[in-house]
């Protein structure tokens, strides 16, 4: 597929909803962004999980295998990315979180969606449930200076998986006024995440340039082959393949622009990574896509 077909086709839709959410933000128009937070990731992302997991015919195990590869991937990257971040003497709360949790989920699943199908949503879920997981968890810690694992139970889609895992695995089947509920709710999560990535990102402004294109380079480029590498050392080839490296090399994710405010880690700095870690993506995932396809 010809780059510029990529960059029409599979990229542009996902960044023309952004662009959407961040007229209207500039346009003075409300959006309850904590709100939409809300039902994105208590019914609408659950139910999307639910219905993507039982209906993409794709086994337990390829699903267990991605997820196995995004854990491995993650942690090479937190390696790396704390490494780069003692050499540069850039403190560590603010900018490890920022370097190492993408945005698998605003972007990530949408792009595999249009890239890759069903199938290749499927498999993004299932790297995107563990960088959520470890997001809130890992990654919130680091920021505060103490992990928070406890909170894994209250998240919504920890049973939506074990509902998926168990329909999967028992073949059983939803009743159809069931099933075509959670398909409908499920639809809207996906659009809701990119308008509030765009409506987010209008807010948020970069408090140093130079520093932001560098680590943005490195959130991007650093991303794209620590995923080729996991896919290489798990002997993943298509769908799979594509769907790890593509995850891997999203940007920084605004959620830990969230955390670090929360925490008074400079918020200013994340937020100027988020901004420009996006902006570049749009010029680079035709590039990483091309290279997978």
């Amino acid at each position: 597929m010809q780059i510029a077909s990529i960059l029409l086709d599979v990229v542009g839709p996902v960044f023309l909803v952004a662009l959407v959410g961040y007229v209207w933000a500039r346009s003075g128009h409300p959006l309850d962004s904590g709100f939409v937070a809300l039902i994105v990731n208590s019914i609408a992302t659950p139910c999307l999980i639910i219905d993507t997991l039982t209906r993409s015919g794709l086994e337990v195990a390829a699903l267990g295998e991605m997820a196995a590869a995004a854990c491995v991937s993650m942690a090479i990257t937190l390696a790396a990315a704390y490494g780069l971040l003692r050499v540069a003497k850039l403190p560590i709360k603010t900018f490890l979180p920022a370097l190492t949790w993408s945005n698998g989920g605003n972007i990530g699943l949408p792009l595999c969606l249009f890239a890759f199908g069903p199938k290749g949503l499927s498999l993004a879920i299932a790297y995107f449930t563990i960088s959520s997981l470890s997001n809130y968890t890992i990654a919130q810690g680091i920021a505060a200076g103490g992990m928070r694992f406890g909170q894994i139970m209250r998240m919504p889609i920890v049973y939506a998986i074990a509902l998926a895992l168990v329909i999967v695995m028992t073949g059983a089947q939803m009743p159809v006024f069931a099933a075509r509920a959670v398909q409908l709710i499920g639809g809207i999560a996906v659009p809701l995440m990119l308008l509030s990535l765009g409506y987010s990102l209008a807010s948020l402004t970069v408090a140093s340039l130079n520093r932001s294109l560098l680590l943005s380079l490195a959130r991007l480029l650093g991303g794209f082959a620590i995923g080729w590498f996991t896919a290489w050392l798990f002997g993943l080839e298509g769908i799979a393949k594509g769907v790890l490296v593509i995850e891997s090399a999203m940007p920084v994710a605004v959620l830990n622009y969230l955390f670090a405010a929360r925490y008074g880690n400079q918020p200013q700095e994340v937020a100027g990574l988020v901004v420009i870690s996006t902006m570049m993506a749009v010029l680079f995932l035709p590039l990483f896509l091309a290279a997978v396809m």
